[in-house]
């Protein structure tokens, strides 16, 4: 901007660049092992399942065979008395203390809840006697409050199953939700055939989409459109067109083709069923449409496609990043700047927020502010380097408690109730780090083994405690020896299969651990580079006033 700029296009060392390339094959056969113990985890993984399925199996299985002559079944539900006065969003459910749900509520299931229905919140064993049912209820009041009440109710299990409703209850003006639990008759927890049916539904266009797929990387891109043009309007149909826009955009030097694909993506993805899916998809839509038009220099098209970005969504920052550039293409600075500004208020994490920062300082110096300019770029130094700072001890938590809970499970934050955490997420750090971290393929892989391998432990957990009910009740009432030896012997396969589930995580822990350091890492030596860039900004702003200063002081008017 200001003189000549250095090159940053190779930071290593001259001396380094030798050692980087002999050290090629080393890095190739590290790749390799690393390939060959994800692989030796995915197939434990797939024994496991089959085994820990086996095992839930031989648990109902046992527990039929018992209900002939004690039914132990018990079933929890929840229902709305009054659905205009809460917008419920979550409920922690416990019996005699012991976690056994804790269920977030999606758009789709509190319309549902509003609309009079009862949602399943549990199901599972119990003996005969005194319990204790205590539920967390978390929701937003009428009134714009937020409502975080325990609520404990005490009920006895008698012989025969059991279908426990939960009713919650609201009424102004201070709107405190009131928690009622009734026995109704038993309505059972079968999947239902429609359940089935839906599920069964988007298999063939699975197959569509795969097909389409296999033939885009074989780089027969007419022939995958053939395919697309057969699958339903949908989301499917809306990922397969984006990815061959791709394609288009990497093969073309005019973007129209890509732009077209784009465009017939937003009209699949607008027949999507899933609100929330559609919403986020057709973001992603129209932000890649917006920089393909930006790099055509077609300014007011990019920018009628970047003003679609819904600005709670995780891509907004980029959009409003890439909706100044075009912006200062048309000349109008000041609006650039505007939009560069508005990005500035996400976290450093994702794309555009750090280039929004030095945009900043851009928009002053073209419009002739060379102070406001240095005082932007050295503004953006500093909050470079207090993200440095958070990136450090993003490791350091990776290092002490590994990638799952520091990334994942502890995204929102210790200090975050979960109410707070809607859209707002997107102001969190931790969770910033988390989407960039799951753009990844082998990093969604990754968290898939983890979550699954806790889902396996779970199922363990949840067969332990109904064998020791079963073995409790069959103590109880006697003359059903073989049954309790059945009990036993689960019981001692289920604390094995524990074993190799905890052992096998271990190692699915190992490999997460080690690409979150390595994205950390990465995203350090991002902000290293931002770092560089801001200095040689303002390097040359100096330099530049230095110069103006001498010519001043050299035309005579300086000694005036």
């Amino acid at each position: 901007m200001f003189g000549r700029q250095k090159s940053q296009q190779c930071r290593i060392p001259p001396r380094s660049r030798g050692l980087w390339i002999s050290g090629l094959p080393v890095m190739l056969m590290i790749a390799a092992m690393a390939q060959a113990s994800a692989a030796a985890i995915d197939n434990a993984i797939s024994g496991l399942e089959a085994e820990v399925s086996r095992h839930a199996a031989s648990v109902h299985t046992l527990e039929k065979q018992l209900r002939k002559t004690i039914d132990t079944r018990v079933a929890v539900s929840l229902s709305l008395a009054n659905p205009e006065a809460l917008d419920l969003d979550s409920v922690e459910l416990f019996l005699n203390g012991r976690p056994v749900g804790n269920h977030l509520f999606t758009l789709s299931e509190r319309e549902s809840l509003e609309a009079g229905r009862s949602y399943p919140l549990f199901t599972g064993y119990m003996a005969d006697g005194n319990h204790q049912l205590t539920a967390v209820i978390n929701a937003r009041a009428v009134n714009k409050r937020f409502v975080r009440r325990e609520v404990v109710h005490p009920f006895r299990k008698v012989s025969g199953a059991m279908q426990l409703q939960m009713s919650i209850d609201a009424t102004g003006p201070d709107y405190e939700p009131r928690v009622s639990l009734d026995k109704q008759p038993w309505a059972g927890a079968a999947t239902s055939e429609a359940g089935n049916a839906a599920i069964a539904r988007p298999n063939r266009q699975k197959e569509l989409l795969q097909d389409a797929e296999q033939a885009r990387q074989q780089g027969r891109l007419d022939k995958a459109g053939q395919v697309l043009a057969g699958m339903k309007e949908g989301y499917l149909a809306a990922v397969g067109y984006m990815n061959l826009a791709a394609d288009f955009a990497e093969t073309d030097l005019d973007p129209s083709r890509a732009l077209v694909a784009l465009r017939v993506a937003m009209s699949m993805a607008a027949h999507d069923t899933e609100s929330a899916r559609s919403r986020d998809l057709l973001d992603q839509l129209h932000l890649r449409a917006g920089y393909l038009a930006l790099n055509n220099e077609e300014y007011d098209k990019a920018l009628g496609f970047l003003e679609k970005v819904s600005l709670d969504s995780y891509h907004a920052p980029r959009a409003l990043y890439l909706h100044g550039l075009a912006l200062s293409g048309k000349e109008n600075h000041r609006g650039a700047m505007q939009s560069w500004h508005r990005a500035k208020k996400f976290p450093l994490a994702f794309p555009g927020v750090a280039e929004a920062w030095i945009g900043m300082g851009r928009g002053y110096d073209i419009a002739g502010y060379p102070g406001q300019a240095g005082e932007s770029w050295l503004a953006a130094n500093v909050a470079f380097e207090g993200e440095r700072t958070t990136l450090s001890r993003l490791a350091d938590g990776i290092k002490s408690d590994g990638a799952y809970k520091t990334l994942v499970t502890d995204a929102r934050g210790p200090q975050t109730e979960w109410f707070l955490s809607d859209s707002r997420t997107l102001t969190q750090p931790r969770m910033a780090y988390l989407l960039r971290f799951l753009e990844k393929a082998d990093t969604q892989i990754a968290v898939r083994r983890v979550a699954g391998l806790d889902e396996m432990s779970a199922i363990l957990e949840e067969n332990r405690h109904n064998l020791e009910v079963f073995a409790q009740v069959i103590e109880h009432h006697g003359g059903m020896s073989d049954l309790l030896v059945a009990a036993r012997e689960l019981a001692t396969t289920g604390r094995a299969l524990g074993q190799q589930v905890l052992q096998t995580r271990q190692q699915a822990s190992g490999q997460l651990d080690e690409l979150a350091l390595g994205f950390v890492a990465n995203e350090d030596r991002r902000m290293e580079h931002a770092i560089d860039r801001t200095e040689q900004q303002v390097a040359h702003l100096y330099e530049y006033l230095a110069l103006e200063k001498l010519a001043y002081e050299a035309s005579g008017e300086g000694a005036q």
